[in-house]
């Protein structure tokens, strides 16, 4: 083996690789699906060509600012909501051991609670419309900010601690300049844990209570049997959830590299 050929980088490794293989999977799939339906013996799996075309009946011009923009609005909304009550309160526990002994079970016992399942509490509580839709985003990810930043808080280093006595920090500035740094990265894991259900609950949530948004349109193509429509919904949701965490991704590398936090994982 020569030595250019003992340094040229593995077929992985290469640009083409990086680029061609993680696509390959889906393309298959593809193919597949349209093979499948193409021979048109089953009504519920319509063409690509019939999704694509209720795609853009659906979800551009009047559909895009009846349904998709105000859900996005009550994803944002209710996601912050959670995320930044939930910051605040894993704050609170994990610096007050009294507070934590107290207030730590009904966390616990929240974190159990199914929220899809809740969904009739939240119709009761505030009724239907984005409200609702707000506020059970906000549940969903809430407890799982709750219990990350306590827990990331609780582990910070001693020896850091002891720095910001010896400089005497104001209490202010040790959170926000060494506390909150040193779990960046359970808040990070959080927020990305809490997008994915955050995502997942608006969805169902719309189906269940709301005339409007991306759920409730893909609930009633299936109800009547519009299955192309129904597939639009779907093949949406899947694109947000896919760009949410691109984004979601490239904003995370750049707060961990200023905070020194860890990436929590995953390629866009």
């Amino acid at each position: 083996m020569t030595a250019v050929q003992a340094a040229r980088p593995p077929a992985v490794d290469r640009w083409w690789a990086r680029l061609f293989v993680p696509a390959a999977v889906p393309v298959l799939l593809l193919v597949g699906y349209q093979a499948v339906a193409s021979s048109g013996e089953n009504p519920y799996f319509p063409t690509l060509q019939k999704i694509a075309a209720a795609a853009a009946d659906l979800w551009f011009g009047a559909g895009l600012t009846r349904d998709v923009l105000p859900s996005l609005g009550n994803l944002l909304i209710g996601y912050s909501t959670g995320l930044l009550l939930g910051v605040a309160l894993g704050l609170l526990l994990g610096r007050v051991p009294a507070v934590r002994r107290v207030v730590a079970p009904l966390v616990a016992f929240g974190l159990t609670l199914p929220t899809v399942a809740l969904l009739p509490l939240f119709l009761i509580a505030f009724g239907i419309g984005a409200t609702m839709q707000q506020a059970v985003i906000a549940f969903a990810v809430f407890f799982v900010a709750v219990i990350n930043t306590a827990d990331g808080i609780r582990d910070t280093d001693p020896v850091l601690l002891d720095y910001t006595r010896v400089y005497r920090l104001t209490r202010w500035r040790r959170i926000g300049l060494v506390i909150i740094p040193a779990a960046a990265s359970n808040i990070l894991a959080a927020a990305r844990v809490g997008l994915s259900a955050g995502l997942l609950v608006m969805v169902v949530g719309e189906m269940v209570g709301a005339s409007h948004g991306i759920g409730a349109v893909t609930l009633l193509a299936q109800q009547d049997f519009a299955y192309d429509r129904m597939w639009a919904g779907i093949v949406l949701v899947g694109l947000l959830g896919i760009a949410i965490n691109v984004g979601f991704l490239t904003l995370e590398r750049r707060l961990a590299g200023r905070l020194g936090a860890a990436h929590t994982g995953g390629t866009p």
